[in-house]
């Protein structure tokens, strides 16, 4: 069996996962049933107690699938070295944060891992962008064709779109759903681990408000108290979209919490991909290069 056999098998269980997954939510969500299975507000939702038994028969069911197609994507998953020797070892990556990363990145293609930022949604930078185009209406002035479907092409224009975020008219320049995973799952895992990442490279940037003025919340992370991250203190200038839609410059110091907390977890994982980079290639033997800012900038990125 082929390797790209092997990762189409690995997308495919990990997206039943998270299908299975989104249907309990829903069901539970729908009967007021909380994560730890117990229940709430039923009087208000007017359900029948022979139907609810019903609604949580059916949550269970999914629970179960969940369960089956997750030891099965862990099967699969242990046909690649880099999970056998390296993911696995990650504090904070589950089965499915795994599924994402060996499913969705081509290391062979990613030469350098500024193409694995750009691919996660990581890179702020400016990007030319990409069009579909019916294939009866595309002409050579549109751009380069880069990929096609039954009837359309895939074009690169001259167009320059940020890499980072999603543009009208563009095909998104990242993939979304590995952004998801990544950013608004596995990063909160490693904080919520206190794993080597979070410690070097998250709470060194920023140090959530709560643990700073909360006295309760310090007893649980004493070493925390009364730090703060660099860009906590910062007076480097940087833009925030406040209510309404207006951008404001401001410093980093002057940043909603939020903000400083989403800029560090996106640092976090930059941090993380260089080293999945590093490790990956070395395993199947192929060539590692510096980040373009250090190879060709001479910039280094330092917590």
């Amino acid at each position: 069996m082929s390797v790209q056999e092997d990762k189409a098998a690995v997308r495919l269980l990990t997206r039943a996962r998270e299908d299975f997954q989104a249907m309990r939510k829903r069901m539970d969500n729908r009967i007021g049933r909380k994560a730890d299975g117990t229940l709430q507000n039923i009087d208000k939702r007017y359900i029948r107690e022979q139907d609810l038994g019903d609604f949580m028969a059916i949550s269970d069911v999914a629970r179960k699938q969940e369960k089956i197609v997750e030891k099965k994507l862990k099967e699969v998953l242990e046909r690649f070295a880099i999970y056998n020797e390296w993911l696995v070892n990650v504090k904070g990556i589950g089965t499915v944060s795994s599924g994402h990363i060996v499913g969705e990145y081509d290391i062979e293609k990613a030469t350098t891992v500024s193409k694995m930022w750009q691919f996660t949604g990581l890179n702020p930078g400016m990007v030319r962008g990409k069009k579909r185009v019916k294939k009866d209406e595309y002409k050579k002035s549109m751009g380069a064709i880069v990929g096609e479907m039954h009837t359309h092409y895939f074009v690169l224009t001259d167009s320059m779109v940020r890499g980072d975020k999603l543009s009208p008219g563009f095909i998104s320049p990242f993939n979304k759903g590995l952004r998801t995973a990544l950013l608004g799952v596995m990063a909160d895992g490693f904080i919520k681990a206190q794993n080597s990442y979070a410690l070097e490279y998250y709470y060194t940037q920023h140090i959530p408000e709560k643990y700073r003025k909360d006295e309760k919340a310090m007893e649980k992370k004493p070493a925390l108290a009364g730090q703060y991250g660099r860009l906590d203190n910062s007076f480097q200038m940087t833009t925030e979209r406040k209510k309404g839609g207006k951008i404001v410059e401001l410093a980093w110091k002057d940043c909603s919490d939020g903000h400083r907390n989403q800029a560090s977890k996106r640092y976090m994982l930059k941090m993380f991909l260089k080293d999945l980079y590093v490790v990956w290639r070395q395993i199947e033997g192929l060539p590692v290069r510096e980040p373009y800012a250090e190879e060709y900038l001479g910039k280094k990125h330092a917590a």
